[in-house]
């Protein structure tokens, strides 16, 4: 698998001096930016093969995922490299067979196609997400969190750092970053994360439970 620096790289190179006709090959593309071998037959079959919690409805989608757009039950779809600002490499969308930078949500417009999120890893292994601010600083006690440590407005905590890291890592902003506070910040975005996984109600409340915390890959210790 490629770095990020090596697929903004390959995806550039074939901006500028395409190795091939990409007309109609956009999952190729995408997962050949990020190094992995074929792991679906068009977009919408790779996309409907990834495990759930790999799968992520945030947008944009983050620099060095692959995003989706399309129908679960009819289509080819479409599939993208991310980079920053918001922006995506895409086959096709201003010149057929040809690779272009344009904006994350262009395919909502131009090709009525529905955005279906952007995944984290592969059959082979994690794509080179871009790390975001904040969570160079690391988690704390081994990515634990303590149930009864998890609370509203819990101060000075361990648990609710490692929390919010979890979440800025996958995309959701938690206010002035990891502060260790849970806070209305740090609620929203985990409540915005649950909705992601399709959950609703008290399962979709804000307050992390066990599956929230697992799915975040954090450790549940019930204290």
């Amino acid at each position: 698998m490629r770095t990020f620096e090596q697929a903004q790289t390959y995806a550039i190179s074939q901006h500028e001096q395409p190795s091939r006709n990409w007309y109609r090959w956009c999952q190729v593309f995408s997962r050949q930016c990020v190094g992995a071998p074929g792991f679906g037959a068009s977009a919408r079959v790779a996309f409907n093969a990834i495990p759930e919690r790999s799968k992520h409805r945030t947008s944009p989608p983050p620099p060095g995922s692959i995003a989706y757009y399309g129908f679960s039950d009819r289509g080819s779809g479409h599939a993208v490299f991310a980079v920053d600002a918001g922006f995506v490499w895409s086959t096709d969308i201003k010149r057929k067979g040809k690779i272009d930078r344009v904006q994350w949500d262009v395919f909502q417009t131009k090709w009525r196609l529905p955005y279906r999120g952007w995944i984290d890893t592969c059959p082979s292994g994690d794509l080179p997400i871009a790390r975001r601010p904040g969570t160079e600083l690391g988690y704390r006690q081994h990515r634990k969190v303590y149930r009864s440590k998890m609370r509203l407005r819990q101060a000075d905590s361990d648990s609710v750092w490692n929390l919010q890291l979890a979440l800025i890592a996958k995309g959701y902003s938690v206010g002035a970053g990891p502060t260790g506070t849970f806070g209305m910040h740090t609620m929203i975005a985990c409540a915005a994360f649950q909705g992601s996984r399709g959950w609703k109600g008290r399962r979709a409340d804000g307050i992390p439970g066990a599956e929230t915390i697992r799915q975040l890959g954090l450790v549940w210790v019930d204290t």
